[in-house]
């Protein structure tokens, strides 16, 4: 039972909450209603951790003008696009490029960076795959000079506007000699015109397997081309969202053996907001009280492990595959922050959406991590908790959710107390960053001795909130 139920005869607060709040089903805090948090815009945010999917365009599968307005409010520094060769070759060597033109141009126009992955085939070519995942690479002598020229032609085109490149997605059911060949000429063509491209390799689905990465890295050294590779992307959807650190850190160790530079990137992850029959994390009863709370222990998740994070996706996926198949609820993947109907029209926002501004509003490139944050609880639950300081000045911010099972829908709040041996906050708030409402935290709920602050009765469920210092948490109306 909630031991709040019991605190109220005893301790009466006044709280008025804004009526935006009880659509996105607030837990109902027992502290002071403080203010809501102020989101910002990508031309607000000169840098972070945070990049957002705008995937499946090259396949018509969302409609970019239907959403892109979404796209700057929501503060993400990079969107990852795939570039659709087949999209872009209609007819052998005639290229069209207006349609990404248009995105790239938008995105760079709003501060944010596009990240332009080489995928898929080109079915006008014999032997040249096909355009969705699992069709296979280009493998004919006339498909694969083809690709060349394709990659070639988009790598000259958006040189001055395209930095970061990622070569093919998910390419796990091919063999990895052969992912190896495609990564060397695709990569060496790309550097070739872009000297300082940041070139990523693998966007991994399979991360339990080191094999695949292992092989790939160790072809890569025998032909003397790991300088090629910046970054290692990587996927891997679990349905409890930290259960992918113990298969990245496997994954890491492997990268050591041949480099101390390059690194790991999670490059597409998301969580439904239905439960759908298909696709990654299908058959659970995903709502979007659920998985704005699994969007936030992952990214916060990422960002307390130093790992770059990206959302997977902007916008429901409304999938026809060969054209044929009807529009009903087995071709819609909802991880989209923004919930699509069948004529992939934008229908609202989801909690979600605000659950990634309130993340971007917050946690920017301001802040640094303070590695082994010293704690102590009188909790038994499974926490994550990491602590963070605004550079130059050490404010601190700390983040605490239950991280033991699946995300769900509930709202029980299981109070605890913490002491934080070194922590740094003239006036601690409680931010539940979900719904974005900040709270006073009262005076009999915490204290100071020296560098040392001790809690009480600290409302925590299974998402993320914040006890942090008040000048660090911007709200709105000037608050």
């Amino acid at each position: 039972m909630n031991k709040y139920i019991f605190l109220t005869g005893l301790i009466f607060f006044i709280v008025i909450l804004p009526a935006s709040v009880f659509g996105q089903e607030d837990p109902g805090i027992p502290f002071p209603y403080l203010g809501q948090i102020e989101t910002r815009g990508s031309k607000e945010i000169a840098s972070s951790n945070w990049s957002i999917g705008g995937e499946t365009l090259d396949r018509d599968l969302t409609i970019f003008d239907n959403w892109k307005e979404y796209v700057p409010p929501l503060g993400a520094g990079k969107m990852r696009l795939q570039a659709g060769w087949a999209k872009c070759e209609k007819q052998k060597g005639v290229y069209d490029f207006v349609w990404l033109d248009e995105i790239i141009d938008f995105l760079v126009a709003h501060d944010i960076e596009p990240w332009l992955q080489t995928s898929y085939g080109n079915p006008i070519y014999e032997g040249g795959g096909d355009i969705h995942l699992n069709a296979g690479f280009p493998s004919s002598e006339e498909a694969l000079k083809a690709w060349d020229n394709w990659v070639l032609a988009l790598s000259e085109r958006y040189r001055d506007k395209v930095r970061i490149w990622e070569v093919w997605n998910e390419p796990e059911k091919n063999k990895v000699e052969d992912y190896t060949d495609l990564f060397i000429r695709t990569a060496g063509i790309i550097r070739s015109k872009i000297p300082s491209a940041r070139i990523y390799a693998l966007s991994m689905a399979k991360i339990k397997d080191t094999n695949y990465l292992d092989r790939f890295l160790a072809l890569l050294d025998q032909n003397d081309k790991l300088s090629l590779v910046d970054e290692v992307t990587v996927h891997g959807y679990t349905y409890r969202p930290e259960a992918t650190y113990p298969h990245y850190q496997k994954l890491y160790n492997v990268i050591a053996q041949y480099s101390d530079r390059i690194s790991l990137h999670q490059g597409e992850l998301g969580c439904p907001s239905t439960n759908i029959p298909y696709y990654a994390l299908r058959n659970y009863d995903w709502t979007e009280v659920s998985q704005s709370k699994w969007l936030l222990r992952k990214l916060l998740g990422d960002l307390g492990h130093d790992i770059p994070s990206l959302y997977f996706t902007i916008a429901d996926i409304i999938y026809t595959h060969d054209g044929t198949r009807p529009l009903d609820e087995n071709t819609r993947n909802s991880k989209g922050l923004l919930e699509a109907n069948f004529k992939r029209e934008i229908v609202k926002k989801k909690q979600a959406y605000h659950a990634y501004q309130h993340i971007t509003a917050i946690f920017d490139h301001t802040l640094e991590r303070i590695p082994h944050y010293a704690y102590t609880t009188d909790s038994d639950s499974s926490l994550a908790i990491f602590g963070y300081r605004k550079k130059h000045f050490d404010q601190h911010i700390i983040t605490i959710w239950q991280d033991g099972s699946i995300p769900n829908n509930s709202m029980d709040l299981i109070p605890m107390d913490f002491q934080f041996d070194h922590a740094n906050m003239e006036d601690p708030v409680y931010v539940e960053l979900r719904t974005g409402n900040v709270h006073t935290i009262p005076s009999s709920h915490w204290k100071k001795n020296g560098s040392s602050y001790s809690f009480t009765d600290i409302p925590v469920y299974d998402s993320p909130v914040l006890i942090a210092d008040r000048s660090l948490i911007r709200l709105k109306n000037g608050k």
